[in-house]
């Protein structure tokens, strides 16, 4: 089994941490970057089986844009923002990738989507469409069941803004926001992609 060394520094933590990754399995080494948690495992295994290289952080909770700050500079890479909305009648579901610097403004991001005037969808809808809580939103969510489930059944949607795209590199939690990983772009959209995911993509 062939072992791949190498060393991610993770800022909030302020720790040079040892990352030993294998086939299906990564290891941080060192004080409070040691171990996984239980809700990146299904993300990582699956990104390991497509191949997809990338760097594990560790840092505290980060379950805002405030917080997401910083996070990854070192790789040139950060976090979107990541917002789950609803239509009026709660029965289709929007999860948008947009730019860290842009306001979100709804009647725009709504015209773009061809929806009706959209809202923030709820906790409970969340955990029922993409099996998160909130503060642990990114497109990884995608690959969780019921989210494919929704997915495919038409109500729920995926849509990234344009600007993210042109990023080289992006951070996504990896549905924990105690983590992030440092993926190409294009890898990221490469994996989407294998997953049977088309995200649009818009002007905002």
């Amino acid at each position: 089994m062939q072992t791949l060394f190498f060393f991610a520094f993770t800022a909030r933590c302020g720790i040079i941490s040892l990352v030993i990754r294998t086939k299906g399995v990564i290891l941080s080494v060192n004080g409070p970057c040691e171990g996984l948690f239980e809700n990146e495992v299904p993300v990582l295994k699956m990104l390991d089986e497509a191949g997809v290289p990338y760097v594990r952080l560790t840092h505290p909770a980060a379950d805002t844009m405030e917080l997401c700050r910083g996070i990854g500079e070192e790789y040139g890479a950060r976090h979107p923002k990541n917002l789950f909305l609803s239509n009026k009648h709660g029965t289709e579901f929007f999860l948008l990738m947009m730019d860290a610097e842009k306001p979100y403004r709804t009647s725009i991001v709504s015209k773009k989507l061809g929806s009706t005037r959209l809202s923030f969808g709820s906790p409970e809808q969340l955990g029922e469409v993409l099996g998160l809580k909130q503060g642990s939103v990114s497109v990884l969510g995608m690959v969780n069941e019921c989210a494919l489930r929704a997915y495919r059944e038409g109500k729920l949607h995926a849509a990234i803004d344009r600007d993210v795209l042109e990023r080289e590199y992006i951070l996504v939690h990896p549905n924990d926001n105690r983590a992030s990983l440092v993926i190409k772009t294009a890898e990221l959209m490469r994996f989407l992609e294998g997953m049977g995911i088309a995200p649009n993509v818009l002007d905002i």
